[in-house]
């Protein structure tokens, strides 16, 4: 683990986004050595997961508790949900990278858009995405149902609860939420910090805000020539609703599989559903053990006709492989027959002698 290291030039050093950072490249390459870097700009500090993968973090906090979501549990590949090599994803709240980093990780040449509002959690990004060289492509924006700006609230402490729709009431209880469920479930140390959980709580809340641009997932698809999105994360803490409202019905068709953290407020579960239903995708819904007792659940939804294809390709390839399989067996009958017919020769050749 390195502590203090300095962002890479490509970031900038006052926590805005970078000239250019919009729609920026990840840099194939590796990040500098500790003690180099771009003028006296902020530090990132680095850890290595399980894994063995090395990644800058925000919190450290949230560091273990991403990686058992994303990289153990996988929580985005389920029910029936996949990645496969050659897809197209959009990773919409990417935060500082790590499901960008899990897909990149997980099949080969996929090619990657990653969204990212705040600018603290964009330069960490920029960061892991040049320290392992991943084919992405990253928007310092949030996304929305319309072009523009808005006030965006970012915890420092809590960067996963960063939001454009913030009220830190509901984000302690959501805390609270989490934490009661690690303690009921023996997580080490949890008694301790339940101890302490009112003072904790205030502190993971605290906040600073930032202006951030707006873009429409419909907007992207046509700047950037978009034929087919083959997997979308969405996890930007109460704004789903706006990004499914930013993707145009002509655009539906291309996105074949999407999984949302939504935060059911108001009936929006229920909305989503009707609503990615309504658009010609089979719909399913999963609430994480972390969360239960809270409004967070899992929405995977699957293209009715992509599955119908992929169930078909399935359905060809063991039909294939069968053949295949027969082909060998009845090579295999007719070396057997021949090599029999040569031993009953041999053996007659003999008794004539």
């Amino acid at each position: 683990m390195h502590e203090g290291e300095r962002l890479t030039p490509h970031t900038s050093a006052t926590g805005e986004p970078p000239e250019g950072a919009e729609g920026a490249r990840a840099p194939r390459s590796q990040a500098p050595p500790v003690g180099e870097g771009a003028g006296s700009g902020s530090t990132v500090r680095r850890s290595v997961l399980p894994n063995g993968m090395e990644i800058a973090y925000q919190s450290k906090a949230e560091v273990a508790f991403f990686y058992n979501d994303i990289f153990e549990k996988q929580i985005y590949l389920m029910h029936g949900v996949t990645l496969r090599e050659g897809d197209c994803v959009f990773d919409v709240g990417a935060n500082v990278g790590f499901f960008t980093l899990f897909a990149h990780r997980h099949s080969k040449e996929i090619k990657i858009y990653a969204f990212e509002p705040a600018p603290p959690l964009f330069e960490i990004l920029q960061f892991n995405m040049s320290l392992h060289g991943v084919n992405a492509k990253l928007f310092n924006c949030g996304v929305s149902s319309k072009a523009g700006t808005a006030t965006f609230t970012f915890y420092p402490n809590s960067s996963g609860m960063s939001s454009f729709y913030a009220d830190k009431q509901e984000e302690k209880e959501a805390l609270r939420a989490i934490m009661l469920n690690q303690s009921q479930r023996g997580v080490e140390g949890m008694e301790r910090i339940m101890q302490h959980a009112e003072d904790l709580l205030e502190e993971r809340v605290k906040s600073r805000s930032y202006e951030c641009r707006l873009r429409t997932i419909s907007d992207i698809i046509s700047e950037e020539h978009v034929e087919q999105i083959d997997f979308m994360k969405i996890d930007v803490q109460k704004s789903e609703l706006d990004v499914l409202a930013g993707i145009h019905p002509d655009d539906w068709p291309k996105i074949k599989q999407i999984v949302i953290e939504v935060h059911d407020v108001q009936g929006r579960l229920r909305q989503i559903h009707e609503l990615l239903e309504a658009a010609g995708y089979r719909v399913a819904v999963e609430q994480d053990a972390h969360y239960e007792s809270s409004s967070t659940y899992n929405l995977f939804a699957i293209r009715n006709d992509w599955l119908d294809s992929r169930r078909a390709e399935t359905a060809n390839a063991t039909s294939a492989s069968r053949n295949s399989l027969k082909q060998i067996q009845d090579r295999a009958r007719k070396q057997e027959e021949a090599f029999n017919r040569q031993k009953q020769l041999s053996d007659q050749r003999k008794r004539s002698t």
